[in-house]
This record gives structure tokens, C-alpha cells and sequence, in this order.
């Protein structure tokens, strides 16, 4: 396997298949990521260490929209935070448990789907949390991994995807591979994430319905649970173990 897009400006695909000198695949990794929770997220991670304000008592876990505007919250939030602590508040939020709230619309403005204070070791500190919806977080676990083909089939297809299926295209390549990534905020229902991070979780037993620039398909996640999974063109799927490297005090997927 051979780097071959060092520069995204050239639209290539991102990576070769090379045996004995001649190259026989194209590869092209993307990320089926919720493009608005991927944002907070990054947005709200992106300063050092911890968020302190020193003059909150802190311990606010707040669990934000993903449309919510971070710089916004980073100015507003805190001297939002020292009013409610100063009236002994430890609870706000948007939603209807808190629709006689008089801090509910504070909670709409900024993004706020809940916040609450609690204890913590680091006096001043708030935690923001995304909030994903519920299709994505919980679930019934199936039986098959059908879920699984029948998302990908759709994910694949969807126009937002053109330039992927573009750059395996102009490959030329005999073998094209689409390289799914699903990442902490993925684009994708619970039943799919579930498959992809439950060790020993079932294969599909259908095949995928895939567009013709793609003729070999992997899916895997970030996290290290279960293997990634698989697609051939002789309509077969199986896992393959997934590169491991330490992230932090914890393990993620690499690739």
C-alpha cells in the first residue's frame, strides 16, 4: 500500500495496491462523520487542557445541541454559570422538563439541551457534551448485520459522496476500494455504530448495493472493540483486524 494523494488540492485518490511493482488497486478513505456534532466537538476540544473559569465553584456538565455555536457558549457561558450558582441553580436546560424554567430561554439562545452541576476535583471547570439524537445512541441489537449493508448501500449512494466515487473513477485502477471510517460522532443509526464496536457481532448476510467505481468495500470504527468488516466482489463479507495505536490513555483504531 503506496500514498499516492500527498496534496487534496489534486482530487486523487488517497491511497495505491502495489504487488511486485505493478499497481492493481485504488483506495480511497472517508469518514462517515455528523459533520454539526464533529464540529462542537472539535471546536469545544480545541483549547489545552481543561476549561477553568475561576470564578465558578465548576463541575457543570453541560450537554450542548449539535448546532450550538462554541465561541458564543466560550463567552457567554460562564457568567451564565456564576448567576446560577450564585441563586444555588444546579439544573437548566431547554427541553420540556424545563419549560417553566426562567433560565430556559438563556438554554434555547446558546444551544443548551441540559446542564447540570455536580461534584468535581477541579473547582471552575465545565465540561461540554454533545448531544446526539436518540436513533443514534440507543437501540435494538440485531440478530443479522443487515443493518449494516442496507446503510452503506444508501451512505455510498448519496450525492455528498460524488467526489469519492469520482477519484476511484479516474483511478483506472482494476480494483477500487471505499474505505469507511465511522468515527466518535458518526453519521450512521445505532444499529450500524453497534455492529462495528460489538465484539463478535453478527456479518451481513445480504450484499451491498454499490455504485460501479466501487468494486471492493471496508467499514470499520475508531473504537478498538469488534473488527472492521468487509465487502468483496464475489459477494462475500468478513472481518479483518484493525491496527491499533495508543491515543492519549486510551487505545483508538488507526489506518
Amino acid at each position: 500500500m503506496v500514498q499516492h494523494d500527498f496534496n487534496p488540492g489534486h482530487r486523487l485518490h488517497d491511497l495505491n495496491l502495489v504487488r511486485d511493482g505493478r499497481r492493481f488497486g485504488a483506495v480511497e478513505v472517508t469518514m462517515a462523520a455528523d459533520k454539526d456534532a464533529t464540529e462542537v466537538w472539535r471546536n469545544a476540544s480545541r483549547r489545552d487542557g481543561r476549561w477553568i473559569e475561576a470564578h465558578l465553584a465548576g463541575g457543570w456538565a453541560v450537554r450542548v445541541h449539535p448546532t450550538a455555536h462554541v465561541k458564543t457558549l466560550r463567552r457567554e457561558l460562564p457568567s451564565l454559570l456564576r448567576e446560577l450558582e450564585a441563586g444555588g441553580v444546579r439544573e437548566f436546560g431547554s427541553g420540556l422538563r424545563h419549560r417553566r424554567d426562567p433560565y430556559r430561554h438563556h438554554a434555547e439562545r446558546l444551544g443548551i439541551a441540559h446542564a447540570r452541576q455536580g461534584g468535581t476535583e477541579y473547582p471552575g471547570s465545565i465540561y461540554l457534551l454533545v448531544r446526539q439524537s436518540a436513533d443514534r445512541v440507543s437501540g435494538i441489537v440485531a440478530n443479522t448485520g443487515d443493518a449494516l449493508a442496507e446503510w452503506v448501500s444508501e451512505w455510498v449512494a448519496d450525492p455528498v459522496r460524488a467526489d469519492n466515487l469520482e477519484k476511484l473513477a479516474k483511478s483506472g485502477a482494476d480494483e477500487r476500494h471505499l474505505f469507511v471510517v465511522l468515527p466518535d460522532f458518526a453519521d450512521a443509526p445505532f444499529g450500524v455504530f453497534d455492529l462495528l464496536t460489538r465484539d463478535a457481532a453478527p456479518l451481513p448476510t445480504i450484499s451491498p448495493v454499490l455504485p460501479p467505481e466501487v468494486t471492493h468495500l471496508w467499514v470499520l470504527s475508531v473504537w478498538t472493540t469488534a473488527d472492521g468488516v468487509r465487502w468483496s466482489p464475489d459477494g462475500r463479507w468478513s472481518h479483518f483486524p484493525k491496527p491499533l495505536a495508543a491515543t492519549g490513555d486510551r487505545r483508538r483504531a488507526t489506518y
